[in-house]
């Protein structure tokens, strides 16, 4: 992943085979990994599939504010729409949940509510 900031907006790259992707990071909703491979969902429903673990991203992201909940999920709080309690997960503005780990559940509670 390669980052740099342009007119004060924070930026990385996605680098793929042959193709080359700008996301700004006050787009990115949350992270979702599962192995290798990371789901980025964006605003407004847009998806990037990085070949890639969750924890490549973690210590460029946490800078922004990004709270990492789970071990498959990490999350922008800018984007959360309701946080259940009994379930313990929450739901982003675009529809996707998010599973808190119980370790982490503590701090994520000081963040949203």
């Amino acid at each position: 992943m390669k980052t740099y900031q342009q007119n004060g907006n924070h930026n990385f790259l996605i680098i793929n085979q042959k193709t080359l992707k700008k996301v700004l990071v006050d787009n990115v909703v949350l992270l979702k990994g599962d192995v290798n491979y990371t789901t980025i969902y964006l605003r407004y429903g847009i998806q990037k599939v990085v070949p890639r673990s969750i924890k490549f991203f973690e210590s460029f992201l946490e800078t922004h504010g990004f709270l990492r909940v789970h071990r498959s999920f990490m999350i922008n709080p800018n984007f959360v729409k309701t946080y259940n309690q009994e379930q313990d997960i929450l739901v982003m503005i675009n529809g996707q949940e998010a599973n808190i780990s119980r370790r982490r559940k503590h701090t994520i509670k000081s963040f949203v509510v």
